[in-house]
């Protein structure tokens, strides 16, 4: 009876593991297969007083999303942009934003990328 249950045992964990190994590879798959939208974002010139521009490259033609917050999480600024494949900018305005830390978001479908940008 008790190597019944160890065989059983056994068995389990063996098909646990072999199915947990196959969703690995599903995911990473996935992950590698997942659009690399967007890269090389960069705020010039950053610090700022008046305007800066989001510079960044996109591999096609997409539609993001565009936030800045501050460091308290509350949202300064929403909106969606179409790229273009290859070169953008977004301009950014300080309008009446104090002076300080905030956080600029570009968000796809796949993927968000968060950077840091400062107002004198």
């Amino acid at each position: 009876m008790v190597k019944k249950l160890l065989l059983i045992l056994f068995l389990l964990t063996l098909s646990t593991k072999v199915f947990s190994q196959n969703d690995d590879s599903l995911d990473k798959d996935i992950l590698e297969n997942a659009e690399s939208a967007i890269h090389d974002v960069v705020a010039s010139p950053n610090p700022f007083s008046v305007t800066t521009k989001i510079r960044f490259v996109a591999d096609e033609a997409i539609e993001i999303d565009f936030f800045v917050k501050d460091l308290l999480g509350n949202m300064i600024h929403a909106e969606k942009i179409k790229t273009k494949r290859g070169a953008n900018a977004i301009p950014f305005y300080r309008d009446e934003l104090e002076s300080g830390i905030y956080i600029y978001s570009l968000k796809t479908k796949t993927k968000v990328i968060s950077k840091r940008m400062i107002i004198k």
